[in-house]
């Protein structure tokens, strides 16, 4: 049987209803060999627009034929064309989609029903406690679940002759802050608070419960509160959250059950619903039924084990920050990742992969070219490849394969694929593999990856600003006429020559001084254009004979070669031929300033006779001199 592989979409912030999705999916496809290829943003409304672009991007990465099927936990996905351009994507490509959070009648469906559920929660208010007068805050204008939530409560008052004003509706982007905003502006105004506070999920129920309690109110006694999830979280805190639990694990495997029958050349039915209930609890005013004790030893426990991982996790990005920062070059990176990696892989798990856009480095070098904003390259840069435990050698790799396998045959693989990003501009992508407990925890895995973004961000300027130095000191050092390196270059170049000298493994080299004749008789006759065009001339000569050499002009007329390896060991014969060809130059029919005339003086370092580098380039000055005589004498 073929493995199949099946790409989930959802965002990070899911945390725990995730987590119990993906345990259901799991649990159910039991039997069934497949991968799970989890495509995972941390996009939030209330960041900046470039930081919310460079996070969604990566729902651009995978190539839909690859896969055999889609999953979209569009709770929390009702980004702007984010669920349009997958699902058309998907059709493209011609692979079922199933759908939570999110109807579509073109594809599969299963969720809560979310109805019923948030009816019993408003029956509950008004029947149990006397509720008339309630502010709803929901997620956002777009998701389903949130306005079926507004609805079923919308619904049951107006059973009971009540009503739900839309100045008292706040549609939050889920962020809680827009929540404590909204009740503030309220509050400001000189309204009352309301009978309920009824929040669209826990975490606004947990956080803006709190806001009033630090202004002085009291929950539930000034107000009541409801949520909506069913959190562990929620369920231990304090006052413990009124809430529908909607068994995210029952539509997980339920999604499962759906993706098997289609597997198998089943027909199966669209539009399937599970059963949520509401628990109610200390926020709405009622007595919970849970056992304190056992919650309270659960809570301590779960704390030491929380600060003890904090602990190791901050130590862990500590160091991640200091080992990738000392590098050097973008190659370092490999080394860095492979050195973290070695004895201790505390969070990354056993299977971990890094990704980078081959157009970083290119960019380091070159600052005309600009990263890319949407989607990403044909190939990836592998910056590292650990697949189960076993390190892997790759340098480059077909992005459309997402990542590397060592062994497709393994059992059923999981895969969470997060984003690296520069604000808008596109870096590349890493992979955390087989471990579902790292969904769990959205706060983690996000400050996780927000580390890893600013680390090998300010690595990326790093290494540009070391590239910028090395092209300005270029320029510092490189002759504006002819480009070969200029006199303080060659200063440089000395010191460095006579450190070598006074080492134990003496250098073996030699000095060749050369000075262009007859430069002032053209400059006298054909003018200074022409003499321009003589030095550059008779460089290209010099650096066409020691191709293996560096060559500086180190004044007007006046040129050096440090001669060494191959061309120190043909030095005799270089020359000879530099020589040939000048006899050439003479007597062909050509300009004067191309009939190139050159003496030279070479001197070869001995380290029983030269202690200083000086006495070296004397030598060659002298020699140089001898040569010029003759070559006078003979003109």
């Amino acid at each position: 049987m073929d493995k199949k592989k099946i790409a989930v979409f959802s965002t990070g912030w899911a945390g725990e209803i995730l987590y119990q999705y993906l345990t259901g999916l799991r649990d159910g496809l039991e039997g069934q060999s497949a991968d799970i290829y989890m495509f995972m943003s941390h996009a939030v409304y209330g960041t900046t627009e470039a930081d919310l672009h460079g996070e969604l991007n990566i729902y651009q990465l995978p190539d839909m034929k690859e896969f055999d099927a889609a999953l979209l936990f569009a709770n929390g996905l009702d980004f702007p064309n984010v669920i349009q351009d997958l699902t058309s994507r998907c059709i493209e490509a011609d692979i079922p989609v199933v759908m939570t959070g999110k109807e579509d009648e073109r594809f599969y469906f299963v969720g809560t029903d979310n109805f019923k559920g948030t009816k019993d929660l408003a029956r509950h208010l008004i029947e149990e406690h006397g509720v008339k007068d309630i502010w709803f805050l929901a997620g956002t204008p777009e998701n389903m679940d949130s306005n079926n939530r507004l609805e079923a409560v919308r619904s049951v008052f107006i059973e009971h002759g009540l009503e739900i004003k839309e100045e008292n509706i706040c549609y939050t982007q889920w962020s809680p802050y827009l929540g404590a905003t909204f009740i503030d502006e309220q509050l400001q105004k000189g309204k009352k608070l309301p009978d309920a506070i009824v929040c669209a999920n826990d975490t606004l129920a947990m956080v803006l419960s709190n806001h009033l309690v630090k202004k002085g109110y009291r929950v539930p006694e000034d107000v009541l509160f409801t949520g909506f999830d069913n959190e562990s979280l929620a369920q231990v805190y304090d006052p413990s959250i009124s809430s529908v639990d909607q068994r995210f694990d029952n539509i997980g495997r339920k999604v499962a059950y759906i993706l098997k029958e289609i597997f198998a050349g089943h027909e199966v039915e669209k539009i399937h619903r599970t059963q949520c209930e509401f628990v109610p609890s200390e926020s709405c005013g009622c007595c919970s039924a849970k056992d304190f004790e056992a919650i309270r030893r659960k809570i301590g426990k779960d704390r030491f084990t929380e600060r003890f991982n904090n602990s190791s996790f901050d130590i862990r990005l500590n160091t991640m920050e200091r080992v990738i920062l000392q590098g050097t070059e973008f190659d370092s990176l490999r080394e860095s990742f492979s050195q973290l990696n070695a004895n201790d892989g505390t969070y990354e798990s056993p299977t971990f992969h890094v990704f980078i856009d081959p157009l970083v480095e290119k960019s380091i070098h070159d600052s005309q070219r600009k990263l890319r904003t949407d989607g990403y390259p044909e190939y990836m840069n592998m910056i590292y490849s650990k697949d189960h435990g076993y390190v892997q050698n790759i340098k480059e790799f077909e992005t459309r394969k997402v990542l590397p396998q060592l062994n497709p045959q393994m059992g059923n693989r999981f895969y969470i694929i997060l984003p690296l990003h520069e604000n808008e501009y596109e870096v590349g992508y890493v992979v955390l593999g087989d471990d579902y407990q790292k969904v769990w925890d959205a706060q983690m895995m996000r400050k996780y990856l927000e580390r890893m973004n600013i680390i090998l961000n300010r690595y990326f300027q790093k290494l540009k600003l070391n590239a910028l130095n090395q092209r300005l000191l270029q320029m510092t050092e490189t002759d504006a006429m002819t480009h070969v390196k200029n006199r303080t270059a060659f200063e440089t170049r000395l010191g460095d020559m006579q450190a070598r000298m006074s080492s134990e493994i003496k250098p073996e080299f030699a000095m060749i001084l050369f000075d262009i004749n007859n430069l002032k008789t053209i400059n006298d006759s054909l003018g200074h254009e022409a003499g321009d065009e003589y030095i550059i001339n008779s460089c290209r000569l010099i650096c066409k004979t020691f191709k293996k050499s560096a060559v500086y002009r180190i004044g007007g007329d006046e040129f050096m070669v440090i001669v060494e390896r191959d061309d120190f060991e043909a030095r005799e014969k270089l020359l000879a031929e530099m020589k040939e060809e000048m006899n050439r130059l003479k007597n062909a029919d050509v300009p004067l300033y191309e009939k190139i005339s050159i003496a030279s003086g070479m001197a070869v370092y001995n380290s029983e006779e030269h202690f200083h580098i000086q006495e070296v380039f004397n030598k060659a000055d002298a020699a140089m001199y001898e040569n010029k005589a003759v070559m006078k004498g003979l003109r």
